[in-house]
């Protein structure tokens, strides 16, 4: 009998349970976005081009930070708000650290390598971990010379050719990457391994520029044979596999080769395969292979180079830098001025001066916010059902957040966030202000934030306090000595 009553109470319980998820579903409702249409959702509302604009301004319209889209059916939420991407990004990790199933890029395309990319789980958390032990901030002092040596390389060549400065911050960014992740000495004309990155990260980002593709939507489609009508995209994926499994091997069976001879220069690659020689090999099949690991990470890091469109967070920052000085002359002098109080113009700056020139650190973040490498971040995906503010946000939904929209809030960073100004970021006696927050939304949310972040800052501050000591920035002129008024467009919606 006792049995009996038992089961039946954990019956009730059940229903109950139940049936308080399906009210709870009933009161909230989904975050307010433009009326769809049946079976196809709001296809026709995603803007063609500036996204980024149109969601920021659909959250003012709407009256809340959060905005809802249904594509096919799968709902994508836009985070429009540094606090609302707080709460979900970071307070609540453990729900949106995982990526949608990205068929075209990561399975067919090839990049299921890439860390970024990467589904929430067992390997991605030991890449992870690889690049927290790599490449933080204590591990990076490490690879300060080959950071100095690759910025002095970038200041002659500056000094040579000054109108090919895109060209040459894409070979510091290049010789700075190749060397602290493989020991790979760049050379500065037809180098192969840039050969590799350029032909590969064309591919990924035509792959993430041109839009979503059906089988992304419905992966079936991606068994159906290459000659069937309307399967292009599988041949054109079988064509770009190749530079983008090229991309992940070639560098490092190169990095093997050297630390096998003896002949290599110290890197991470060198670094983490001999923690691999000294560890005892994983004692389950759960447990990822560490050279694989590796391997991920460091084509990870290889990847960051997207020579393909300059889309790289060095380049297109120091790019933007290099646009904020020619804006704002102003903002270059006291930067000028700034660094030659601290190095007495004598010599160059270094890393010993890093953190002691607030000048220079906040002509970095306002580079970072002004205009945004990633203007929307790769998609995060929900684990299962919650609420925000009212609004439910279903298990299995898409969310971006909107980086563009975060870095250009007045409530945040104050008036005028389209002008260049890195005085937002100080207070009235120079110093940093710790009320405005450095511009992580560059770098992604969360347990998802780029795993490169702080080389990336390093060679970035590194690269602005040189140009600020050696060089003018100032409008080009045309043939009859007008002044061009430089345009900056974004390449790619996002890349991290």
């Amino acid at each position: 009998m006792i049995v009996y009553y038992a089961t039946d109470l954990l019956v009730v319980l059940v229903f109950c349970f139940i049936a308080h998820r399906v009210l709870r579903r009933r009161r909230l409702r989904l975050p307010p976005g433009p009326p769809g249409y049946p079976i196809i959702g709001n296809i026709f509302d995603i803007p063609p081009k500036r996204e980024w604009v149109t969601y920021r301004d659909m959250s003012k319209k709407y009256g809340s930070d959060i905005i809802h889209l249904d594509l096919l059916g799968t709902p994508l939420i836009i985070v429009n708000s540094l606090k609302a991407a707080t709460e979900l990004f970071d307070k609540r990790s453990s729900n949106y650290s995982d990526r949608p199933r990205l068929t075209m890029l990561c399975e067919l395309v090839g990049m299921s390598w890439n860390i970024a990319f990467m589904r929430y789980g067992d390997f991605w958390r030991a890449g992870r971990k690889v690049f927290r032990q790599e490449l933080n901030p204590r591990a990076l002092v490490t690879y300060r010379s080959s950071i100095t040596l690759a910025t002095q390389k970038l200041l002659l060549l500056l000094l040579d050719k000054p109108d090919d400065f895109l060209k040459h911050l894409r070979y510091m960014a290049g010789t700075t990457i190749l060397s602290i992740a493989y020991g790979i000495d760049v050379q500065p004309e037809n180098d192969p391994f840039i050969d590799i990155a350029e032909k590969a990260l064309q591919s990924v980002a035509f792959t993430v520029s041109s839009g979503s593709y059906l089988v992304d939507q419905l992966p079936v489609l991606k068994h159906i044979p290459d000659w069937f009508p309307g399967a292009g995209f599988k041949r054109q994926a079988k064509e770009w596999n190749k530079y983008v499994s090229a991309m992940a091997v070639v560098p490092m069976e190169f990095a093997k080769g050297a630390i096998a001879k003896g002949d290599f220069i110290p890197s991470v690659a060198s670094s983490a395969l001999e923690k691999i020689a000294s560890e005892p090999s994983p004692t389950t099949h759960r447990q990822p292979e560490p050279e694989k690991v590796v391997q991920a990470v460091l084509a990870t890091m290889y990847a960051g180079l997207a020579y393909a469109g300059g889309a790289d967070t060095t380049v297109s920052i120091l790019g933007t830098f290099i646009h904020g000085l020619v804006k704002n002359s102003d903002a270059m002098r006291k930067g000028q001025i700034a660094v030659d109080e601290r190095t007495r113009g004598a010599r160059l700056p270094d890393f010993s001066d890093f953190g002691s020139i607030p000048y220079a650190d906040a002509l970095l973040r306002e580079s970072l916010r002004w205009i945004p490498v990633v203007p929307l971040s790769v998609p995060h995906r929900s684990v299962k059902d919650d609420e925000y503010n009212g609004y439910y946000i279903p298990g299995g939904a898409n969310l971006v957040g909107n980086s563009w929209a975060m870095l250009h809030d007045e409530s945040v960073y104050g008036p005028n966030p389209h002008l260049f100004n890195p005085e937002r970021f100080l207070q009235e006696d120079g110093s940093l202000d710790p009320n405005v927050p450095f511009p992580n939304p560059a770098f992604g949310f969360g347990r998802r934030l780029c795993g490169g972040q702080d080389l990336a800052i390093s060679a970035m501050w590194i690269a602005i306090v040189c140009i600020l000591a050696c060089f003018d920035v100032t409008h080009a002129v045309d043939e009859d000595g007008n002044e061009i008024e430089p345009n900056v467009e974004y390449t790619l919606d996002f890349l991290w």
